[in-house]
């Protein structure tokens, strides 16, 4: 409901091959779940599951860990009903390919 809060995250960096500023390049994520997602925190397979790190599944910490990132692992994404405006899978299994080697 706050959209100030959301930022638009790219799968792969601007700066890559196939880094484009375009939709499908995209994840609206809100700035907490950017920034993890950037620092390989949690990560989105190319069938829209969200991945939490196994160190950060162990950790003991709070409420916002865990329901902010932990209760997270293993859900699915909401995405657009559109197939042009849909992540797309190609990238993110690039990205996930990453995410899993920083595991």
């Amino acid at each position: 409901k706050h959209r100030e809060l959301l930022d638009a995250a790219h799968i792969i960096a601007d700066s890559l091959p196939k880094g484009a500023p375009i939709v499908p390049n995209g994840l609206c994520l809100c700035k907490i779940h950017h920034a993890a997602f950037d620092q390989n925190i949690v990560g989105v397979s190319p069938d829209y599951i969200v991945h939490v790190r196994s160190d950060i599944l162990t950790e003991i910490d709070g409420p916002m860990l865990r329901h902010g990132l932990q209760g997270l692992h293993r859900e699915k994404l909401v995405i657009p009903s559109r197939k042009k405006d849909r992540p797309d899978p190609e990238r993110l299994e690039s990205r996930f390919k990453e995410f899993q080697e920083a595991s």
